[in-house]
């Protein structure tokens, strides 16, 4: 029996789902045409912050796609599209790895929490078409 494969959204792929930018059509077609979406807390909250930053800092969203994308946001939470999974930011252990990563790989941190969530939950046990993968549009 196949499984259906968890696709884990990081905050970069979040915002791509509600801001036309370079790369957001690809993933807001693989967003509508696959399903079984988590992301972390950090990135939920990572990518709220970014809708913020892109109104209130950068001036590229109006008050109302601002909040429309905030809406729709937690509406897919809601609808259980996307589900929140919490890290444990306060286990020592999970930011000693988490660190690791960062001087490794040299990149931030929540996407670090990201790796090491996804690396250590229970859909990590899935092999082949039902191995969890990780969505990002980091540029990088």
């Amino acid at each position: 029996m196949k499984l259906a494969r968890t696709h884990y959204l990081d905050a970069s792929a979040i915002v791509k789902i509600f801001v036309i930018e370079d790369g957001s059509d690809r993933i807001k077609q693989y967003f509508y045409k696959e399903s079984g979406f988590h992301t972390t807390s950090l990135c939920f909250a990572e990518a709220l912050g970014v809708l913020k930053s892109k109104h209130f800092k950068r001036r590229k969203m109006s008050e109302e796609e601002y909040l429309t994308s905030a809406d729709e946001l937690l509406g897919l939470l809601s609808d259980g599209i996307i589900e929140i999974e919490n890290v444990n930011i306060n286990d020592r252990s999970v930011f000693c790895e988490v660190e690791t990563l960062v001087r490794k790989h040299r990149i931030d941190i929540s996407d670090a929490f990201q790796i090491v969530s996804v690396k250590g939950n229970y859909f990590s046990q899935f092999k082949s078409d039902s191995k969890p993968i990780l969505i990002t549009a980091d540029a990088d």
